[in-house]
C-alpha cells in the first residue's frame, strides 16, 4: 500500500538550487521590512545608489555566527571579482603585498586605497565607489541591470563568509518561499523539456491537470497563446503557475493527434509533497521525508496513522532521509519529537557560541509507540535531516544506516530587504544532543554501507560513492573534529546496467531535465538499504539503539558474507582471485606500468589503457593486491587496479581504460599509483605522466535571411520584409570557419518579449560540419495581426554540443506597416560597381546575402520604383537597389553564380607559441597571442580557473589594430593545474575562446 499526503507537484529549477544550498532556515523572525523600490527607468539605472550592500553589511556585523570570519578587505576583493564574471569589460586587480586595488572598465581605470579599510563601513564606501564607477562606464546592456551588479557584488562579498550566506533577488526569493511553504497556485503536474518542447511527465490525481485528462507524454505547445518552443523550464513553470482561481489556456498535442487541442484549466492551491509512506512485510512501516516544509510534521502524523490503521501494531519503522536537503527548523524538531519522550533534540549556539538554546523533546499523547527504528541517510542528507538523525541516534532511539551525511551544521536567518530581495545569513550553528558539532563532518552512520561495482575495466571496490559534501564547498565553516568510527562497515554488490549508448543525452534540454517522476518511491525489492533495514528490524529485540545494535551482529555478518560472495563471483568472472590468506614466507612483487598508446600521449576523443603488471618473485603468495591512483585530473584519480591473489612465481595484470572526452583540453598530468597488499607486503608507489592532446576546434560563422514566400499564407507578399499576419521563415546558414569538425550542432531561436510573435519551429539540428563546410537550417514563426511594435528581437543560439561552444546573437527584425506595391518583371540586370550588396528584402535594413562584383548578371522577376527582385537557386529571391544596376536588352548572357556573404564571423585566436611548451611551467607563464577579426576586435581577456587576470580594450584602435589585436603578458600560475582561457569579442559581440591547462610544477592529489 502506498499513500501520499499531498496532491501535486510541479518540477522546477529552484529545487536544484535548494538541494545544492542545503538550506536550514528559521522563519520565526524577520528583519528589515522596508518599502519596495519603484520600477526604475534606464536613466535611473545609470544613477543607481547602491545602498543595499551597506544594509547587508550591517546585518552581517550584528548577526553573523562567526565574527572572526568577517574580513572586510577579502570581502571587497571577492565582491569585485564577481563583477568581472558578469561584465566582460571589467577587471579588478589587487596585486599581492600591496594596499591598493585597481578597477578597470574598458580603457578607464580607478585606484582604491585598501589601507583605509579599518571597519566594515570603510569597505562599504569603497565598494560603493567601485560599483558606481563600473555602472557609469560599463557598456549599456539589455541583460544586466544596476540591481544585478549590486546583487552580484553582495553575493561575492558573502561567499567569503560561507557557502550558505547569499542574497536572493526578488524572483528567486519568491521561488524560495514556495520551497519552504510548499504551496502555490498551479495545475498539478510534473513537467520537463524534451527536444525543446514542454512535456507532461505525470499529472497528479485530484488536480486540475488530472481532471482535464492530461496524460504523460502530452506536449504543451502554447500557454495562453504564447509558444513554448525553446522556453526554458523556469519560464514555462512561471507561466503555468498563477493566482488560484485564474484560468490558463493550454494548446496540447497528444501522442497520436495531428493537431493540438485547446485545454482551459483553472488554477488551484497546489501543495508540494513532503512525506510519503508504504506498508512493508512483517508490519514494518516505511516513511520517506523529502524535505522539511511547514506541513511536514502534520503530514508525518497522517501517514503514521495510516500505517498503524493498516496493522495492529508496527513492529518497526524505516525513516528514509536520503537526499533530504533540509528545510524549516521547527518542522525538523517536531519530527524528531514525534519519536522521543525526553532529551535534547538540538542545541543552537549563536555568534561566538552564545546564546545557547536547547530544544527539548516533550512527552505527549501523540508520541509514537516505542518500536525499533532504522533511519537511512546518505551524502545528500543535510541540515534538518541531520538534526533528526542525530537526535534519534544520540537519544538511543534509532539505528542509523547508510553513508556519512552532508555535514551542514549551520542555521540561516531569512531577512527580507527593501527591494523585495532577501538576505539568507548564517546566524547560528546547531549541535546534536550530546553537543556534537557536525559542521563539515556530518552524521556518521552506525552501519555504513559501501557499494561495490565490478565491470570489465572499471572496478569500484574501495572508493565508494564520490559525493559532494559541506567540506568540499569553498569557504565552508570549519570543524576539526575527527569523524567517528561506525559500529560496522559493510560492502555490498551494486549491479550496474550498461549505458544506453544509442540515446544521445547531450542536448541542453536533456542536461536540464530528465523525464522521471521525482516523487517515485524506491523499489523495495531491489534497494539494498531498505532490504537490509527490513532484516535488521525483523531481528530487533528492543527499540533501544544500543541493544538493537549489539543484536544486529548476526544480520550484519550474514549479509556481509552474502555480499562478499557476490563481489568475489563478479571478480572471478574477470579472472581475479579475491580470496584472503596469510603469507607465510617472502612476498616480493615487482610492478611495471604500461600504456596504450605506448608513449602516454592520447588525443581527445580517444581511449588510453593503463596496465599494471605485478610479478611475485618471492616464495609465498600475495593476497588481495590492489593499486589506487591519485591525480589532479579527475579522469585519472582514484582508478582501482585490482590484482588479487598472485602465487609465488606468478604474474598478474590488470588494465583499465579511460575514455578522454572529445572536448578535453591540452594538458599534462602526473599520476601516482599506491599499492597495498592484504598482509602489508606493499610494493613501492609508481608514477607516470599522461599528455592529452586537444582536438582542433571548430569555429562557427553564420548568415541569415527572411523568407515571406509561404504558399499557404494569404498575407505573404514575397518582398522579403516582415508585415503583420505573415508566416515567416528564417533561413540560417552556418559555416565552419575553424580547424576542427563540429560534429553535432543545434540552432535555436527564442522570442521572449513579444507575445504577438508566435514561434512555430524554433529548433533545428544541423548535424556535422567539416572545416569549410556550410549547412542551412529553416526556422519559422508567425506575426500576429495585433503586433504593435515596429521591430522585435530574437535570441539565436548555435550550439556545438561536443565542445560546448555557443555562438549567441540577437537578431532584430523590423516590422513594416505598409506593403509596397510590386509588379511582375523579367529580364537581365547588370551590376554597375564592385561591392554591390544583394539584400534579402526590399530594404537597406535587410540582411546582405552577397557582395557582388561589377558586371555580375542577375535575372529579375519583380520590381517597384526603387528595387528589383532577382531569382536565386532553390526558388529563392534577393533584392538589389535600382540605383546599383542597369537593365540589359540582350538575353544571351546567363545569370552569374553568386558567392554567399558571411554576415557574422567570430574573431580567431592564434597562440604565438605551441601549447605543448606551456603545459608544464613555473609560477609565471610568458604568454602572447594574436586575435584577428573581419571587421574589428572589441576586446580580449584571459581567465585562469575562472579568475580574470588580464583585460585589454580595443576601444580606440589604430588602423593596424582594427582587425589585428596582439596580447603580450605574463600569467601567474597557482600550484597544480591552471585552466587558461583566452576570450576575444568583436564589434558584433561574437565571442571566441581558446583554452588549455598549464600545470605549475608537479602536484598530485594527496590521499587515497
Amino acid at each position: 500500500m502506498k499513500s501520499k499526503c499531498t496532491s501535486s507537484f510541479v518540477r522546477i529549477l529552484f529545487f536544484a538550487f535548494l538541494s545544492f544550498s542545503f538550506s536550514f532556515i528559521s522563519l520565526a523572525e524577520t528583519f528589515g521590512l522596508e518599502p519596495h523600490f519603484e520600477k526604475r527607468t534606464e536613466k535611473e539605472d545609470r544613477n543607481f545608489k547602491f545602498r543595499l550592500a551597506g544594509i547587508v553589511s550591517s546585518y552581517v556585523n550584528r548577526l553573523y555566527v562567526d565574527p572572526e570570519r568577517i574580513k572586510t578587505v577579502e570581502m571587497l576583493k571577492e565582491a569585485l571579482a564577481w563583477e568581472e564574471r558578469i561584465i566582460p569589460e571589467v577587471l579588478a586587480d589587487f596585486p599581492e603585498h600591496t594596499n591598493t586595488g585597481k578597477v578597470t572598465v574598458d580603457d578607464l581605470s580607478k585606484t582604491f586605497d585598501l589601507s583605509k579599510i579599518h571597519r566594515t563601513k570603510d569597505m562599504v564606501e569603497i565598494l560603493h565607489d567601485a560599483l558606481t564607477f563600473i555602472n557609469t562606464h560599463r557598456q549599456p546592456s539589455e541583460v544586466i541591470t544596476a540591481s544585478d551588479i549590486e546583487y552580484t557584488a553582495i553575493n561575492g562579498m558573502l561567499t567569503q563568509l560561507d557557502p550558505h550566506s547569499i542574497i536572493l533577488p526578488p524572483k528567486e526569493f519568491d521561488e524560495f518561499k514556495i520551497g519552504t511553504t510548499g504551496k502555490f497556485g498551479g495545475l498539478g503536474m510534473v513537467v520537463g523539456l524534451r527536444d525543446g518542447v514542454l512535456t507532461v511527465i505525470s499529472p497528479i490525481d485530484g488536480t486540475p491537470a488530472a481532471r482535464a485528462g492530461m496524460k504523460a507524454g502530452d506536449k504543451i505547445v502554447e500557454i495562453d497563446g504564447e509558444s513554448t518552443v525553446n522556453m526554458n523550464l523556469t519560464e514555462s513553470v512561471g507561466k503555468l503557475r498563477g493566482d488560484p482561481g485564474t484560468t490558463v489556456t493550454l494548446s496540447v498535442l497528444t501522442e497520436k493527434a495531428a493537431q493540438a487541442k485547446q485545454v482551459a484549466l483553472k488554477r488551484e492551491i497546489i501543495v508540494i509533497p513532503t512525506v510519503e509512506s508504504a506498508s512493508l512485510d512483517g508490519n514494518i512501516g516505511y516513511i520517506k521525508i523529502r524535505n522539511f516544509q511547514d506541513d511536514t510534521s502534520q503530514c508525518l502524523n497522517d501517514h503514521l496513522k495510516r500505517l498503524t490503521s493498516s496493522s495492529e501494531k508496527l513492529s518497526g519503522l524505516i525513516i528514509d532521509l536520503r537526499n533530504n536537503s533540509g528545510g524549516l527548523l521547527d518542522q525538523a524538531i517536531e519530527v524528531a519529537d514525534k519519536f522521543l519522550e525526553r532529551g535534547a533534540i538540538v542545541i543552537t549556539v549563536g555568534p561566538s557560541g552564545h546564546p545557547r538554546e536547547v530544544a527539548e523533546a516533550r512527552k505527549s499523547d501523540t508520541d509514537e509507540a516505542l518500536y525499533p527504528i532504522v533511519v537511512l541517510v546518505d551524502a545528500g542528507s543535510a541540515s534538518g535531516a541531520e538534526i533528526v538523525a542525530g537526535a534519534l541516534k544520540e537519544n538511543n532511539r534509532a539505528v542509523i544506516v547508510g553513508d556519512r551525511s552532508f555535514g551542514k551544521g549551520s542555521v540561516q536567518q531569512l531577512i527580507e530587504l527593501m527591494d523585495g530581495s532577501a538576505l539568507k545569513l548564517t546566524i547560528a550553528k546547531y549541535l546534536t544532543p550530546l553537543s556534537t558539532d557536525i559542521q563539515s563532518v556530518g552524521i556518521t552512520p552506525d552501519i555504513k554501507l559501501v557499494p561495490v561495482t565490478v565491470a570489465k575495466d572499471h572496478i569500484n571496490l574501495f572508493r565508494g560513492i564520490v559525493a559532494l559534501r559541506e567540506e568540499d564547498l569553498k569557504q565552508h565553516l570549519d570543524e576539526h573534529r575527527k569523524d567517528e568510527t561506525p559500529f560496522a562497515t559493510m560492502k555490498y554488490y551494486l549491479e550496474t546496467k550498461e549505458k544506453d549508448t544509442d540515446k544521445d543525452k547531450n542536448t541542453p534540454e536533456d542536461l536540464e531535465e530528465e523525464a522521471d517522476d521525482p516523487y517515485k518511491l524506491p523499489d523495495f525489492n531491489t534497494d539494498l538499504h531498505i532490504i537490509f533495514a527490513k532484516k535488521l528490524l525483523a531481528k530487533a529485540p528492543a527499540w533501544q539503539r544500543d541493544t538493537f545494535l549489539q543484536s544486529s551482529a548476526p544480520v550484519i555478518e550474514e549479509t556481509t558474507r552474502a555480499e562478499e560472495k557476490k563481489i568475489a563471483q563478479a571478480l572471478q568472472k574477470l579472472d581475479i582471485d579475491w580470496s584472503p590468506g596469510v603469507s607465510a614466507g617472502t612476498v616480493k612483487t615487482n610492478i611495471s606500468i604500461s600504456t596504450i598508446p605506448a608513449n602516454g600521449r592520447v588525443k581527445a576523443g580517444d581511449k588510453i589503457t593503463l596496465t599494471v603488471t605485478a610479478a611475485n618473485t618471492g616464495d609465498s603468495p600475495a593476497y588481495q593486491l590492489r593499486g589506487i591512483s591519485s591525480s589532479k585530473n579527475g579522469l585519472f584519480d582514484k582508478l582501482e587496479f585490482i590484482l588479487g591473489k598472485i602465487d609465488a612465481g606468478g604474474t598478474k595484470s590488470y588494465s583499465t581504460t579511460v575514455e578522454i572526452p572529445k572536448g578535453a583540453l591540452d594538458r599534462e598530468d602526473e599520476i601516482t599509483i599506491k599499492f597495498e597488499e592484504m598482509n602489508q607486503r606493499n610494493p613501492k608507489d609508481m608514477q607516470l605522466n599522461i599528455v592529452t592532446e586537444a582536438l582542433p576546434r571548430p569555429l562557427l560563422a553564420y548568415s541569415y535571411r527572411v523568407m515571406d514566400t509561404a504558399k499557404n499564407s494569404s498575407k505573404n507578399n514575397g518582398d522579403g520584409l516582415i508585415q503583420r499576419g505573415e508566416d515567416i521563415e528564417v533561413l540560417i546558414s552556418v559555416k565552419n570557419v575553424g580547424d576542427g569538425v563540429a560534429e553535432k550542432n543545434v540552432i535555436s531561436i527564442r522570442e521572449l518579449s513579444n507575445k504577438e510573435i508566435f514561434v512555430k519551429n524554433g529548433r533545428a539540428e544541423l548535424g556535422a560540419l567539416n572545416p569549410g563546410e556550410r549547412k542551412e537550417a529553416s526556422l519559422s514563426f508567425f506575426i500576429k495581426e495585433t503586433v504593435s511594435s515596429d521591430k522585435f528581437s530574437m535570441d539565436m543560439i548555435i550550439s556545438d554540443m561536443i565542445f560546448g561552444t555557443l555562438l549567441t546573437s540577437k537578431l532584430t527584425f523590423p516590422v513594416v506597416a505598409n506593403k509596397p506595391k510590386i509588379t511582375q518583371a523579367s529580364g537581365l540586370l547588370k551590376v554597375r560597381k564592385n561591392y554591390t550588396p544583394l539584400y534579402g528584402g526590399m530594404s537597406f535594413d535587410s540582411p546582405v546575402l552577397s557582395m557582388m562584383k561589377e558586371g555580375t548578371v542577375l535575372m529579375a522577376n519583380a520590381k517597384n520604383s526603387d528595387w528589383f527582385r532577382v531569382t536565386l537557386p532553390d526558388n529563392r529571391y534577393g533584392w538589389v537597389s535600382a540605383k546599383d544596376i542597369q537593365e540589359l536588352s540582350e538575353s544571351r548572357s546567363a545569370p552569374s553564380t553568386l558567392e554567399p556573404f558571411l554576415q557574422r564571423i567570430p574573431p580567431t585566436i592564434t597562440l604565438s607559441q605551441t601549447v605543448s611548451k606551456a603545459l608544464m611551467g613555473n609560477d609565471q607563464l610568458p604568454f602572447s597571442a594574436v586575435i584577428e577579426d573581419d571587421i574589428r576586435v572589441k576586446h580580449a581577456y584571459i581567465l585562469i580557473n575562472n579568475d580574470k587576470v588580464f583585460f585589454k580594450s580595443n576601444k580606440n584602435p589604430t588602423l593596424k589594430e582594427l582587425n589585428k589585436f596582439e596580447i603580450q603578458t605574463t600569467l601567474p600560475l597557482k600550484e597544480g593545474p591552471n585552466v587558461v582561457t583566452i576570450v576575444a569579442r568583436d564589434d558584433q559581440d561574437l565571442i571566441t575562446t581558446k583554452s588549455f591547462v598549464a600545470t605549475r610544477g608537479i602536484a598530485v592529489a594527496k590521499g587515497l
